[in-house]
C-alpha cells in the first residue's frame, strides 16, 4: 500500500455523508451502482489486485461519481491503513475467494484479526454484509461471528443492486449465504 492515505479527509470530518466500504470491489459493479444511486453516501471500494482498482477508477471518473473511489489493499491491514477508528457505516463482504484447501485456509478474508479490525472501523451501530456460496466458509464465518456480535436483518429496506458474482449466482437457481451482523462487545 502507498504510504499517503489516498482517501478525502473531508470524507471524515464531522457531518461528512456516511461511508460505506466495498471490501473485494472485484470490477466495481456493486461499488459503482451504489454510489450512482445513493449520491448522498460515500463509497469506497477496497481491492487486492491493482488491475481492477485501475478500472474502477476510470469507470469512476468516467460517469462522474464524486461520491466513490476504489484503493488497493487488502485484509485487516487495509482497513487499519485507510480508515480512521468508527468511520465506515457499512462493510460490504461479498464472495470472498474461500481458499476451500486447507493448506490455504489461512488466506481467508474473514478472520478473528479482520472481524476486530471491522470492529475497529464501524461506526456506532455500524454493520458488516457478509455474502458468499461456500456454505462450508459460511459456516466458519458465523462461527468466528459468534462471539461479540450480534445478527441484524438482512433485508433492510435499502434498495442495492446485485454484483456481478450474485447475478452469477442466482441464474444458476442458487442462493448465496448472506447474513448482516454488528459488533456488541466494547471496541
Amino acid at each position: 500500500m502507498p504510504d499517503e492515505n489516498p482517501l478525502p479527509s473531508s470524507w471524515f470530518e464531522p457531518g461528512a455523508p456516511p461511508l460505506e466500504v466495498d471490501f473485494g470491489c472485484h470490477r466495481g459493479t456493486f461499488l459503482l451502482g451504489m454510489a450512482e444511486r445513493y449520491p448522498g453516501v460515500n463509497f469506497l471500494g477496497m481491492e487486492k489486485q491493482a488491475a481492477r482498482v485501475e478500472k474502477c477508477l476510470k469507470k469512476i471518473r468516467r460517469r462522474g461519481l464524486t461520491n466513490a473511489l476504489a484503493v488497493q489493499g487488502e485484509g485487516a491491514g487495509a482497513l487499519l491503513a485507510w480508515l480512521p477508528e468508527r468511520s465506515a457505516s457499512i462493510l460490504h463482504v461479498s464472495f470472498p475467494d474461500p481458499w476451500p484447501k486447507r493448506r490455504h485456509a489461512s488466506r481467508r478474508l474473514v478472520t478473528k484479526e479482520f472481524l476486530q479490525a471491522t470492529a475497529r472501523v464501524l461506526a456506532m451501530d455500524g454493520v458488516l454484509r457478509l455474502m458468499t456460496d461456500d456454505s462450508a466458509y459460511f459456516s466458519e464465518m458465523k462461527t468466528l461471528l459468534a462471539e461479540g456480535w450480534e445478527e441484524v436483518p438482512w433485508a433492510d429496506g435499502i434498495e442495492r443492486p446485485l454484483t456481478a458474482f450474485e447475478k452469477t449466482f442466482l441464474e444458476l437457481g442458487q442462493r448465496p449465504n448472506c447474513c448482516a451482523v454488528r459488533p456488541v462487545s466494547p471496541r
